[in-house]
């Protein structure tokens, strides 16, 4: 697994320690210049975990560019034959068995669905772990393109996003699209979706990490960054206006804005990572077993 990040000692951890569970063997880690001491816990982890961490603070974020760095390491050091492109900020769960039980030595590109996962008001101002939320978006609105920076009357959270990818290390040419796709020498042939892995999004976890987070957005804009989703465009633009109180209320969910999206089946409850991720950290779940038609090297 590979993981581009920036200050993200809240879930960085967390994020190691639930996908090593899952059948992840080892991870690259690229810090582009935390101050909150992930770095620290990185370095904690890897006397635990194999972890080959890159320090990259440089401001031009070239993400494509890092991403495919990554897998090529994850390959020639690691001996990975799949790599999974990653956030700290989203944990992939398989229904059943784990997460190489999708994989085959005859794949290239493997597509999973992603689903963001809001925060109670409540839990939210109360800083509750972000895996106790079960607030799981089922049938996103579809805003029109561009509609971000054009409306403030929208939620972010409620929107349609695109899923991500695993790539089979020979052949993989390219990392592409946020990581959302990837260019693969034979992709064309045989990629495939996986109806069992789900890819749970917690992006807003805490008001003051989230502003940090958009006020370095902001750096990256003025500094001349061009490849920058509109969302956070949109929240940039919202800061600079000191207008990200009112945002928070489209993001976070009020007793009676949750009970309206049930009604209209915008959101659902889904206790599946949750109760997968409380297992793993409490240690109260199992190691999952491969199969072992699919038992490969790292992945």
């Amino acid at each position: 697994m590979n993981l581009l990040v920036k200050n993200e000692a809240d879930i960085i951890a967390e994020n190691i320690k639930v996908h090593a569970a899952l059948g992840v063997d080892s991870f690259v880690v690229m810090d582009n210049g935390s101050t909150d001491g992930t770095v620290a816990v990185v370095k904690a982890l890897s006397q635990q975990y194999h972890i080959t961490l890159i320090e990259r603070p440089e401001l031009d974020y070239q993400q494509s560019n890092w991403k495919t760095e990554m897998a090529r390491i994850a390959r020639k050091e690691h001996g990975a034959d799949w790599t999974i492109a990653n956030d700290a900020d989203e944990f992939w769960i398989p229904r059943q068995g784990s997460l190489k039980d999708e994989l085959s030595k005859t794949g290239s590109i493997i597509s999973c669905r992603r689903r963001n996962v809001l925060f109670d008001q409540h839990a939210f101002d109360a800083q509750r772990p972000f895996y106790t939320q079960t607030n799981c978006v089922q049938y996103p609105v579809l805003y029109q393109k561009g509609t971000e920076r054009k409306t403030d009357q929208m939620s972010i959270m409620l929107g349609n996003i695109h899923g991500k990818v695993m790539v089979r290390s020979l052949g993989m040419l390219r990392i592409k699209g946020g990581n959302h796709r990837a260019w693969h020498a034979w992709g064309w042939w045989n990629q495939r979706h996986s109806d069992n892995i789900t890819v749970y999004h917690y992006p807003i976890r805490c008001k003051q990490r989230f502003l940090n987070n958009i006020q370095n957005r902001a750096q990256l804009l003025e500094k001349g960054v061009t490849k920058m989703g509109d969302h956070y465009r949109r929240w940039v633009g919202l800061l600079q206006q000191d207008q990200m109180d009112c945002e928070f209320k489209r993001l976070v969910l009020t007793p009676e804005y949750k009970s309206c999206l049930l009604d209209l089946g915008v959101i659902e409850e889904d206790t599946h990572a949750r109760d997968t991720i409380s297992a793993i950290l409490s240690g109260a779940m199992p190691v999952v077993e491969t199969s072992k038609n699919n038992a490969l090297q790292p992945a």
